[in-house]
Formats: structure tokens, C-alpha cells, sequence
């Protein structure tokens, strides 16, 4: 399994920090002119996260790593060989039949589960035929996988977008049955605005027609509205305190405002400004008449 965890921790490592620091940028734009203060603390958690895409392995670097091992699963499956748990979607892809399509409520998770595979699925196979055109050519493995790079890096893309909703739903499926229907909520809203972000891959899988796109769009709105009664206390969920949050516009107790002004206030202390008597007070108020300075010398020439 060493092959398998190494390619999934390197998917999810690079698709998290690539999430999370979008995340934190549209919170930053969403506040407005104060997200992009130093006192709500967003701009600065920008600036220490994006290191995180780098670090402790590029992301694109690790990104490509995953899409080599799709590549090297599915080849190795399409010769007998059995694909592990988190790649079983590809069974019904390789078998080349019928290409699955939606049927019935499109935001349904078992539904968007289903989209998700078929998506990734195609996605892998298009880069095992951009991996099969470079060796097509002539060029040695190693160079057929840096032909399909761009392939390998969607694949990867597309394969953790569906690692990640199969695992939130079973996950959902094991929750307490009293959070049960706001976590299925929440996992359907997960995949179901993803998918509308690819559109395009949807369409072109053909698991979903343009209508059922639409209808798509339909359900976020609907699950955005359901979702917000929910969201402070799925935030609170997680535990962060105050000091951890570090922003006034992110408080437990909602005064948001009361106590960003205390912050500013705080750190703007009035107190005598230095030298301002003696040096600038009289620049500010002297007069052509009561400035003495030099005469100095013309030549009348």
C-alpha cells in the first residue's frame, strides 16, 4: 500500500493548501475593505499559509506524482491487475461500456458521488492516452510521463475532488444520526458546488446534460440557504478560540466591531508626539516676517 498512500497524501496535501489559501482570500475579499487590514489578521494569514503550497514538497511537483500513479494504476489494471479501494470507480471506465449518467435528483450524494467518479475517471484515461501518445512517439517512460504532464496534473486534480466527497460520505454515513442530515447537507453542497466550478468536465464525462447543470446551480442555491443556519456552529465545531483566530472580525461572541475598535484604539495609544513643540509647532507657525536667515548677495549684472 506504500505506492497508494504516498500518491494520496501527496494529492491531498497539494489540493488542501491550494484550497485552504483560496479560502482565506475569499474571506479576505468578502470582508471588504476590512479583510485587507492589518487588524483582522486575514492579510497576514495569507501571507504565513502561502508557503504551505510549497514546502515540505511543491505542490505541482506532488500533484504530478499522484497523476503518474493513476496513470500507473489504471495501465496496470487494464492487464489484470487489482485496483485498489480508493480507485474502484475505474472498474466500470475500463470495461469500456456505456459512458454512466445521471438519473433522478442530481444533488443527491450517491448521485454526485457517481458524477465525481466518472469525471475522474475519464480524466485518468485522458492522461493514460497522452502518457500512450508520448510513447507513441518514440520517447522513453519516463518522457511519455513529462508529455502528459498536464494530463497527469487535471487527473490528480479531479481523482482527490472525488477521494475527498466518497470519504466525506462515509464519514457522514458513521456521523450520530442527529448531525447526520446537516453533514449530508454539507458533503452535498461540497460536491455539488464543485462540480458546477467544472462544469465543463461534467458535461464532457457526459454524466450531466446542460439541464441538469442548471438544476445543479439551483441546488447550491438551495443548500447555501439550508447550510447557513448551520454555519456558525459548524465553525464553532472545530474548537479554535479567540486567541488562536486572532481577528476581531472573527470572534465567538459576534462583537465584532466593539472590539475591532478596541484593538485600533489599543494600538494607537494618544500620547505627545515627540519633539512636536520644540521642532515642528514652530515650523507650523512661523511667518515670512519672522523667519531670520542669511542675506544673501545678488549679482546686479
Amino acid at each position: 500500500n506504500l505506492k497508494e498512500t504516498h500518491a494520496t497524501s501527496a494529492g491531498l496535501k497539494a489540493f488542501c493548501t491550494w484550497m485552504c489559501l483560496n479560502i482565506i482570500d475569499q474571506c479576505r475579499q468578502s470582508l471588504g475593505g476590512h479583510g485587507y487590514s492589518a487588524y483582522t489578521g486575514l492579510a497576514q494569514a495569507y501571507a504565513d499559509f502561502t508557503v504551505h503550497c510549497t514546502w515540505e514538497g511543491d505542490n505541482t511537483i506532488l500533484m504530478l506524482q499522484c497523476g503518474r500513479y493513476l496513470v500507473a494504476t489504471a495501465l496496470e489494471a487494464r492487464n489484470g491487475q487489482p485496483l485498489p479501494d480508493n480507485l474502484a470507480y475505474l472498474k466500470g471506465a475500463l470495461a469500456a461500456g456505456a459512458a454512466p449518467r445521471a438519473t433522478g435528483d442530481v444533488g443527491a450524494l450517491d448521485t454526485l458521488q457517481a458524477a465525481w467518479s466518472s469525471v475522474a475517471a475519464n480524466a485518468i484515461l485522458s492522461a493514460v492516452r497522452a502518457f500512450e501518445a508520448g510513447l507513441a512517439k518514440g520517447l522513453s517512460k519516463d518522457n511519455a510521463y513529462e508529455f502528459s504532464s498536464a494530463a497527469r496534473l487535471h487527473a490528480a486534480r479531479m481523482h482527490t475532488y472525488t477521494y475527498l466527497l466518497h470519504r466525506f460520505a462515509a464519514q457522514v454515513a458513521q456521523s450520530p444520526a442527529a448531525l447526520r442530515p446537516v453533514l449530508a447537507r454539507l458533503a452535498q453542497l461540497f460536491g455539488a458546488h464543485s462540480a458546477v466550478q467544472h462544469s465543463g468536465e461534467f458535461l464532457q464525462s457526459g454524466f450531466y446534460t446542460g439541464e441538469q447543470i442548471e438544476a445543479l446551480k439551483a441546488f447550491v442555491n438551495s443548500a447555501c440557504a439550508e447550510v447557513r443556519a448551520d454555519a456558525v456552529p459548524l465553525t464553532d465545531a472545530f474548537g479554535y478560540t479567540d486567541y488562536v483566530v486572532n481577528s476581531p472580525l472573527g470572534r465567538y461572541d459576534g462583537n465584532v466591531y466593539e472590539k475591532y475598535f478596541e484593538l485600533v484604539t489599543s494600538l494607537n495609544p494618544q500620547k505627545p508626539v515627540p519633539y512636536f513643540d520644540s521642532l515642528i509647532r514652530p515650523l507650523l507657525e512661523r511667518t515670512n516676517e519672522s523667519d531670520d536667515g542669511p542675506e544673501l548677495e545678488f549679482d546686479q549684472e
